[in-house]
């Protein structure tokens, strides 16, 4: 890393041996140097993957000099950010497959030979690839330094602001299913109420930025540790360094249901903290001779001087202390470390296979990597009787999937795998035993051998798997919905319906048997309502939410012969029952067929031949969701389904409830719904309605309308008329939706809004810095301050614990010099972060939706902003999805505030305290 910060090609790689064999390194050898920035090994095939943006190589030393003479790309095109935020991290997994990290610069990959249009897109995703075949796939998260496995394969992601995150659900499987507008597969596993303090011993370090000294804030490396020598309460303990402020972090990981909660290994203190302000632990490993593995880099400067503003950025000698950097072993005292070479690159199959029963993940994973690079088939016969006869189910685990590495994984062991003793043994045979599922499956022969059964469609792995479904371990049930999506057929089908019965209120389970339901979920919702009647006529809300979410599916898969069922079942009378109880299955219904080209309201106007009965039929419910939507009488959710229900149907059906929703006197979500669903019917009577009466709502309602406005094109012109008579002032209007008004893609709307919006915003920034320099020398008054911010930035950001996750965590932000802070403030867009570029969304019905993009996948995009609930959308609904160019944080936050008020606002951000924020009513 001598190249840090800023040059270009002056990185290297060194290789250090211990010939002597005392435990120390003492041989250095530059094995390869003028690379880009190198900061991430893995070896393979006898050289070295590294990750050198853009590119990842390989790099290997053919004529045993100790240089690498051998340079080659295997895939190119990541983003060339900042060089803090680059690709990282590369992983060996249990799967036989290479993980990286994002780094947040994202990319559009592509192998050196392929097209530049021949890529794939990790915006917002880690990867993994296969360097042998040059599979290459985006994954669920993005890490920013460092990527962590523990011993059973689960995947834990890194952030410089937040310890660990956790990959529940591979995202592979949310793709399979067009119809889930789903893109949860990421955990936040801290322990509920943790502020992210940290307990540092070396003094405060001289900071430049937006750097806290409090809490995490420059976070790296994050490892599991699984070997021993720590002693044996470390085992599977996540290790993290915060580079800033010279300590190391640990979290203990606790099983919580299919994923974890990270405890605080230490309270009030750190696992490790140095009084050398020197000291930066930027990586981590577990090492041969089962020790923990700390990177040190070690020189006077950590920050990167794109963050440092003013003379600082280019006067700073940033690389004091270049020439250094340290490696520290860390192990219990009364651990006994082993100092001769375990040198398995020269081990037989049948000594790599004994390493397999290593209670040493290094060697466990080194052992499989080895017999899987080299396709060692001798190895089979000892495989097997491993996976028979080991008795830690780590050395089965191992066998197991190198075995599928070697592509020779019998039915007959996949088998005993699936009724093995130990649950994580038979999730993992689950998983693995995919292939036997499917019924579309032609098996590839393996490399030099005959064919022992793997991919090979096995009934009885097949029923083995079904059998599962009961389970008593959580995870295997997960792992057993999520396979399903595999197979097909009636039995399928059972099992489903058993994990769902059982498992429904898990949020994970759930998403897992949603996502295997395939092309159809009409037969398991069908089915499930039959054996469990009370699911649909006097549901608990578990029980309604995920009836909704497969009424959901349901109407996006728009088969007339299941909707005939479905509404058939949703309008017939039910003894002694309310019809209210099936609002929520119909709420659900109406929103899976607005993804579709007949939506609810279009099959209502114009009804097929084949469902016409039933569609009239809905008469009755509709009545009955405008009387609940408007009555103080029932529940806050029912009113919501009632609500979601009419922002679907005919304007003349549903459209004075939806404005009688909008009175003062309803509580503030029936508003902001009704709001919602008035944009969503998308009509101009009612949108004249609405502002003609303007002086008639509450100001809090009329931020609530404003802030739909701008999906709705009806809406939007009605917004228009209204200003140009003088309905309502341009000063009502946000940033947020004076910025989305004038960038609208309607040409001659966006030069209505220009021009009526002309006094209420600034296009010159420079003016506006100019005119607010004078706050930067007045006294500010906190308690003020912490008012304004409350009124200004609290529905996008969060500071002491309060706030709403949408833009950047300010909890680092006193640190800020206050002509940051303004510049800040008043020009979001001069520097903006990827992660928080604006984007707008057109559907190919005409809405539209702004926001970042908070996470997608293959099948659907999820956009975030202020004052309103995420929008995920199809990507089969998508039409354009464009970046602006510009930061979600709108220009002309100032309007309405004076010198002053930006004095005490700033006087606020650089001493915040919650105590100071006003109550939210």
């Amino acid at each position: 890393m001598l190249d840090y910060p800023n040059a270009q090609t002056a990185g290297r790689i060194r290789l250090l041996e211990d010939r002597d064999g005392d435990g120390r390194y003492e041989t250095a050898t530059v094995f390869a140097d003028k690379l880009p920035f190198p900061n991430g090994v893995l070896p393979w095939r006898g050289g070295l993957l590294v990750t050198a943006a853009p590119d990842i190589w390989y790099l290997s030393d053919t004529n045993g000099d100790g240089r690498a003479d051998e340079r080659r790309v295997l895939f190119t095109g990541f983003g060339l950010g900042n060089q803090q935020l680059r690709v990282n991290g590369l992983t060996w997994g249990l799967d036989n497959w290479v993980f990286g990290a994002n780094g947040r610069s994202e990319g559009e990959i592509r192998r050196p030979d392929d097209s530049p249009g021949k890529t794939i897109s990790i915006r917002g995703h880690d990867f993994r690839f296969r360097p042998d075949t040059s599979e290459f796939e985006a994954i669920a998260g993005r890490s920013q330094f460092g990527l962590a496995r523990d011993d059973w394969g689960n995947r834990f992601l890194s952030w410089n602001t937040i310890p660990i995150r956790h990959e529940v659900l591979p995202e592979r499987y949310l793709n399979r299913n067009p119809h889930l507008a789903v893109t949860e597969s990421v955990a936040d596993i801290i322990e509920p109420g943790d502020t992210g303090r940290v307990f540092p011993l070396a003094p405060p370090p001289l900071t430049f930025n937006n750097e806290s000294v409090k809490n995490f804030n420059a976070l790296a490396g994050l490892a599991i540790f699984r070997g021993g020598a720590l002693g044996e309460e470390y085992r599977g303990n996540a290790f993290v360094g915060e580079s800033l402020l010279n300590l190391v972090h640990r979290r203990v990981l606790e099983p919580n249901g299919v994923t974890f909660t990270a405890r605080r290994g230490e309270r009030e203190k750190e696992f490790l903290a140095s009084t050398d302000p020197w000291f930066h632990p930027v990586n981590f490993a577990t090492g041969p001779d089962g020790a923990l593995y700390v990177v040190d880099f070690y020189r006077k400067f950590v920050e990167h001087p794109d963050w440092v503003h003013g003379a600082a950025r280019n006067e700073v000698p940033w690389q004091t202390g270049a020439e250094h950097g340290r490696i520290w072993r860390v192990r219990n005292s009364q651990s006994a470390i082993a100092k001769r070479k375990p040198n398995l690159s020269r081990a037989s199959s049948v000594e790599l296979v004994g390493h397999l029963r290593s209670d040493n993940g290094w060697r466990r994973d080194t052992a499989q990597r080895l017999l899987v690079e080299r396709q060692e088939r001798a190895a089979i016969p000892a495989l097997e009787k491993l996976v028979r006869e080991a008795s830690s189910p780590l050395a089965r685990l191992h066998a197991l999937y190198t075995l599928d590495g070697l592509r020779a994984l019998a039915p007959s062991i996949l088998l005993g795998a699936l009724k093995n003793e130990d649950a994580a043994v038979r999730e993992h045979a689950v998983r693995l035993s995919e292939r036997s599922l499917s019924t579309n499956v032609v098996p590839p022969l393996p490399r030099g051998g005959e064919r022992r059964g793997e991919g090979e469609r096995s009934a009885e792995v097949a029923d083995a798997v079904l059998s599962l479904a009961t389970d008593s371990n959580p995870r295997v049930r997960f792992q057993v919905a999520l396979s399903l999506g595999e197979s097909d057929g009636d039995a399928k089908l059972d099992a489903l319906t058993k994990i769902a019965r059982r498992d429904f209120a898990d949020r994970w389970h759930a998403l897992a048997v949603l996502s295997s339901t395939g092309p159809s979920a009409w037969p398991l919702l069908k089915k499930l309502v039959q054996e469990e009647p009370a699911w649909l006529n006097a549901p608990t809300s578990e029980q309604g939410k995920f009836l909704d979410q497969l009424a959901r599916l349901v109407g996006a898969s728009h088969s007339d012969a299941e909707l005939k069922e479905c509404l058939t079942l949703l309008t017939q009378p039910v003894a002694k029952l309310p019809a209210a109880r099936h609002l929520a299955l119909l709420a659900g219904l109406a929103d899976g067929l607005a993804r579709t080209p007949r939506p609810l309201r279009e099959l209502m106007n114009n009804p097929p031949d084949a469902i016409e009965s039933q569609i009239q039929s809905l008469g009755t419910l509709v009545d009955i969701a405008a009387t609940n939507a408007v009555s103080s009488r029932e529940k806050i959710p029912d009113r919501l389904d009632a609500i979601r229900v009419l922002a679907r149907v005919t304007p003349e059906l549903s459209g004075q409830a939806l404005l009688d929703v909008l009175q003062p006197q309803q509580p503030a979500e029936i508003q902001s719904a009704g709001a919602r669903a008035l944009t969503e019917l998308d009509d101009a009577t009612l949108a004249k309605i609405i502002f003609g009466g303007w002086s008639q709502f509450a100001a809090a309602t009329r931020r609530r309308v404003l802030s739909a406005v701008p999906r709705s094109t009806t809406m939007t012109l009605a917004l228009a008329d209204a200003l140009e008579h003088g309905n309502l002032s341009p000063v009502e209007l946000d940033a947020s939706v004076r910025q989305a008004l004038i960038k609208t893609p309607n040409e001659p709307l966006k030069q209505r809004f220009q021009k009526l919006l002309a006094t209420a915003t600034a296009p010159d920034r420079q003016e506006v810095m100019a005119r607010f320099q004078s706050a930067l020398k007045m006294a500010g008054d906190r308690k003020r301050g912490a008012a304004t911010f409350s009124k200004t930035c609290l529905l996008c950001h969060t500071i002491e614990g309060q706030g709403r996750h949408v833009g950047p965590d300010l909890s680092g932000i006193p640190s800020r010099p206050k002509e940051a802070l303004l510049v800040d403030i008043l020009d979001p867009s001069r520097q903006v972060s990827p992660d928080f570029i604006n984007y707008t969304l057109a559907t190919t019905d005409g809405k539209l939706v702004t926001g970042f993009i908070a996470s997608e996948t293959a099948a659907s995009v999820t956009l975030r902003r202020a004052s309103e609930a995420d929008d995920t959308v199809l990507r089969i609904q998508i039409k354009e999805l464009r970046a602006e160019g510009k930061s979600l944080m709108p220009e002309g936050l100032e309007q309405g505030l004076t010198p002053q008020d930006l004095a005490d606002l700033l006087s606020f951000l650089q001493k915040p305290e919650g105590r100071l924020l006003p109550e939210v009513k």
